[in-house]
């Protein structure tokens, strides 16, 4: 009897493109079912590395989604709307805003009370 091969193990290949499909992530790990792969995008996105951006409009049938890797920059959504790929609702909210401020942070002053680590003996 032939044994089946565990292939449980195998890695998955992200695209390094900003924008990507299912069909080009297929491409990229030819190896796996495509059923486990869609399985894989979607534990991704449980996890937040990977985020829907929305669906590529005029073909035939359910539209073909597109996706990014996290964290999502305004770059990404220009490009997206350049495509003129149909946003999701509330996309401005994938984007990550970071605030930058040029002081150095305050050092946290932790007050030491005089009283720890004296043993004290009550009478």
């Amino acid at each position: 009897m032939k044994q089946k091969k565990n292939k449980t193990n195998q890695i998955v290949t992200w695209p390094t493109v900003s924008l990507f499909s299912i069909k080009e992530l297929h491409r990229l790990n030819p190896k796996f079912v495509e059923i486990t792969l869609r399985v894989r995008l979607t534990k991704a996105i449980e996890f937040g590395k990977v985020v829907e951006i929305g669906a590529m409009p005029g073909e035939k049938g359910r539209p073909q989604k597109v996706f990014s890797l996290t964290p999502v920059t305004n770059l990404t959504l220009n490009k997206a709307r350049a495509e003129q790929i149909n946003l999701v609702d509330n996309a401005d909210r994938l984007v990550q805003i970071i605030s930058v401020t040029n002081q150095p942070p305050k050092p946290q002053i932790n007050p030491v009370s005089p009283s720890i680590g004296i043993p004290t003996t009550h009478q």
